[in-house]
């Protein structure tokens, strides 16, 4: 290799000499940069991670912010509504031990703080009107007060007050019209005033609204000396408001229902292999037809009980008019309209009958006019849930919320209720 290309090379490998002496002569300065630029990184993540749990810690205050102000909200919305109810509401300060208090009458001068069960098992016709009344205690010597209307197995209903000199009287109505064709209902009520602190005051009744015994001006009954006024001023007026109920029992209805469409009279029994016997009227029919629609049937018509064997078996706690009316539908007349519709539906539910409940359940959603505080209580009380689907989805503003509230929040289905609270939330 001549001097001058040696010359050349020693003059390119002298920076790399020249790095690696300075790497060699001086190791600990080379260590110390690396953890100085190590310990630069992790303070970096350190601050980055410090900064997005302060981020964390503000959504969630945030969100913990919104969520207060929504629960205000909605409380601000439940207290608007109950106090758009009060008229026909009872004070939420009510119970249950407050609402249920007697299972028996009691002599008009007594006050029960009993706790019990309802006056009338709700099987058959049975309903039950609530009313708070308001200014109770600037009414008037023969002033009445009325409640609003309500509509219980086709027929429309009215509680109200009477004043008649020291005594309060609690009455209810029904607002079918006298100048129909003759028509009657025999029930019994039990007329009840409930007072925020646990005195409830009742009496029992039992009489009829209709025309059919001559009857042209009666349209309703009750008791006319339910309480002294001043004792009720003492023991249940509370801000002026008074609540009431009555729980009502209808043991007969008649001239009521259309015609009948199908008999099931004497004239059928050759075409028929039993008699089944409603308050005195008898049906002849078919076990085996009634047996195949009816789990119930099946069991009392073909099993092993004593009734099977019977010629003629009877029947309780069911309506003749609504027995002829279920049979109708179950034999394929089109019986159902707003009048038999709801004891239509009592029978077929008292008798486990899908087919007709299912006939019951698509009147309800395409055809009838009642409201949708009523079909929500039908939905309920029947297990109807395609009718309460549609119901809930019908309810879109907190007015329509407001509708459908009963007279106490108790009374409602807590599946509802809460559904309602989720509605109200996403209005406010």
């Amino acid at each position: 290799m001549t001097k001058a290309v040696q010359q050349r090379n020693d003059e390119r490998l002298k920076p790399m000499e020249m790095k690696k002496q300075k790497i060699t002569n001086n190791p600990s300065e080379s260590v110390n940069e690396k953890v100085l630029e190590i310990c630069q990184k992790l303070l970096e993540k350190q601050e980055n991670l410090e900064k997005s749990n302060v981020e964390i810690v503000e959504k969630l205050r945030l969100s913990d912010e919104r969520i207060e102000k929504l629960v205000n909200k909605f409380e601000e919305e439940i207290k608007k509504i109950s106090r758009n109810l009060e008229e026909d509401t009872v004070d939420e300060k009510l119970t249950e031990e407050t609402t249920n208090c007697l299972a028996n009458s009691v002599i008009p001068s007594e006050i029960s703080h009993e706790k019990s069960s309802q006056i009338f098992p709700m099987t058959g016709k049975c309903f039950v009107l609530k009313h708070v009344f308001t200014d109770v205690q600037k009414m008037e010597e023969e002033e009445r007060y009325f409640g609003k209307e309500e509509e219980h197995f086709g027929v429309k209903w009215k509680i109200y007050l009477r004043k008649r000199g020291d005594q309060l009287g609690l009455y209810f109505q029904c607002l079918k019209s006298l100048k129909d064709e003759k028509w009657l209902i025999l029930s019994d009520a039990h007329f009840k005033l409930i007072s925020t602190n646990g005195k409830c005051y009742s009496q029992l009744r039992s009489s009829f609204h209709g025309n059919a015994n001559g009857n042209s001006q009666f349209i309703g009954y009750g008791a006319k000396n339910v309480i002294e006024w001043n004792k009720m001023k003492e023991d249940f007026l509370e801000d002026g408001k008074l609540a009431v109920e009555i729980h009502v029992k209808i043991k007969e209805m008649t001239g009521i229902y259309k015609n009948d469409l199908k008999s099931f009279g004497d004239e059928m029994k050759s075409f028929s292999d039993v008699v089944l016997v409603v308050n005195e009227k008898k049906f002849h029919t078919l076990k085996l037809y009634l047996a195949g629609h009816s789990p119930y049937f099946n069991s009392l018509l073909m099993g092993h009980f004593q009734e099977s064997k019977k010629p003629e078996i009877k029947l309780t706690g069911i309506d003749a008019d609504d027995f002829q009316n279920y049979l109708e539908v179950l034999y394929g007349e089109q019986a159902i309209d707003e009048y038999t519709l709801e004891g239509i539906l009592m029978v077929a539910d008292m008798y486990d009958t899908p087919l007709v409940h299912r006939k019951c359940e698509e009147f309800l959603l395409k055809q009838s006019k009642k409201t949708l505080k009523k079909k929500l209580q039908m939905s309920i009380r029947y297990n109807l849930d395609a009718l309460k689907k549609q119901c809930m989805s019908e309810i879109k503003s907190i007015d329509d919320i407001q509708s459908v509230i009963p007279g106490n929040i108790h009374d409602m289905d807590p599946s509802v209720t809460t559904e309602l609270l989720q509605k109200c939330l996403a209005l406010c």
